[in-house]
């Protein structure tokens, strides 16, 4: 139960923060303000939130569960998406920024997004999922395929996109592919950052099983705890 409030608690606070944020910098710049790190990070807050709700109000119900595609798709939805992405788009973000800044974020920004802006988008995003992943026991899956699947295909999709505005609106997303794009350098970035994804995806797993456990031992504790209750 304590868990479960902790894990409610990030939520609502996660929720907060994105919302506040996103209304804040649509006021302070005047446009719209959506973020996609913060949308995917909003999306799972909401959803997960929802998913604890409904445990909490069925807890008096024996042997409760929601239904296992709920489970599934909360599961994917953080290990293949919210993790990785949060976890690289900050290495890469301070990487770059704390070496040359102007290959990530130009100065000018500044007066588009304010520095609380900037650390709830690029720095916040940290300490939400490891909230996440210290409250929220998980059993590493018996297969990776389908989360590595869905991380490829957002992957694939936010290349994309990047790729096609720049091909209608001449714009990178950021300076730094302004300067490497026509080298070969560009796919060598773009693979780097790529197996970071890949890296940091499978980074969760020890660190959960530290945090955690193995399955055998969350079954013992899980024993000894029905059999103090009953």
């Amino acid at each position: 139960m304590r868990l479960a409030n902790m894990r409610m608690g990030g939520y609502v606070a996660t929720i907060l923060m994105h919302v506040s944020n996103i209304v804040f910098m649509a006021w302070y710049s005047k446009r719209n303000a959506g973020n996609s790190k913060e949308i995917l990070q909003l999306a799972y807050a909401v959803y997960a939130l929802a998913c604890e709700y409904f445990i909490l109000k069925n807890a008096k119900k024996k042997d409760y569960k929601l239904p296992s595609p709920i489970t599934e798709f909360r599961e994917i939805l953080f290990a293949g998406l919210v993790w990785p992405c949060s976890i690289v788009v900050f290495t890469v973000f301070w990487g770059l920024y704390n070496y040359d800044r102007s290959l990530i974020f130009p100065k000018f920004l500044d007066e588009v997004i304010p520095p609380i802006s900037n650390h709830v988008i690029h720095t916040m995003i940290v300490p939400v999922v490891l909230w996440e992943v210290m409250f929220r026991p998980r059993q590493e899956p018996e297969t990776h395929a389908r989360n590595v699947m869905q991380l490829t295909l957002h992957l694939c999709v936010y290349v994309s996109v990047m790729y096609f505005t720049y091909i209608e609106r001449g714009v990178w997303l950021y300076p730094i592919f302004r300067k490497l794009f026509g080298t070969i350098y560009f796919f060598i970035a773009l693979a780097a950052i790529g197996l970071m994804f890949y890296a940091f995806y499978y980074i969760q797993w020890p660190l959960t099983k530290m945090l955690h456990g193995t399955k055998k031992k969350a079954e013992k504790k899980k024993a000894k705890l029905e059999k103090k209750t009953k």
